[in-house]
């Protein structure tokens, strides 16, 4: 087990490569303005948006997932949820699109107003496997909460 508590990033050449592909797709929708003007525009928005959100989840101290004694807190651009062990059930895997992501069943009874859902995820791996990431926070579960 690390040390407390640990925090992890999220894997900066994903975000790059999006970054580089969103880029693209823009002057792609630039060179389409004199043929069909609303795919365009629609593209450079689209695009645009997805280039402000990479850009944003490349910035140092947007995104990361800290681990402690008292639970998991997840930053995603910006905006922070803290789930304690308490709330969590258990950690798993799950294919979403194409992905492999950690998922987490609440305990709904201990979840508490702002975690009303039955499930959640993380937004990344944060540089792991989703199968490695799952078992290591199944580990600082069974080792910090204390009501199981």
């Amino acid at each position: 087990m690390q040390n407390i508590p640990l925090i992890l990033k999220p894997g900066k050449v994903k975000s790059s490569i999006l970054l580089v592909i969103s880029i693209g797709f823009v002057a792609l929708g630039i060179s389409l303005l004199d043929r069909n003007m609303l795919i365009a525009i629609l593209n450079i928005m689209f695009f645009g948006i997805c280039f402000i959100v990479f850009l944003l989840n490349l910035i140092p101290g947007s995104s990361y997932l800290k681990i402690d004694e008292k639970g998991i807190e997840m930053k995603n651009l910006f905006r922070m949820t803290f789930i304690p062990w308490q709330a969590v059930s258990s950690f798993e895997t799950k294919w979403v699109a194409f992905n492999k992501l950690v998922i987490f069943n609440l305990n709904k009874n201990l979840a508490g107003e702002k975690l009303k859902r039955r499930q959640g995820g993380f937004p990344d791996t944060y540089g792991m496997s989703a199968d490695k990431l799952a078992e290591l926070l199944n580990e600082y579960k069974a080792k910090f909460d204390l009501s199981a």
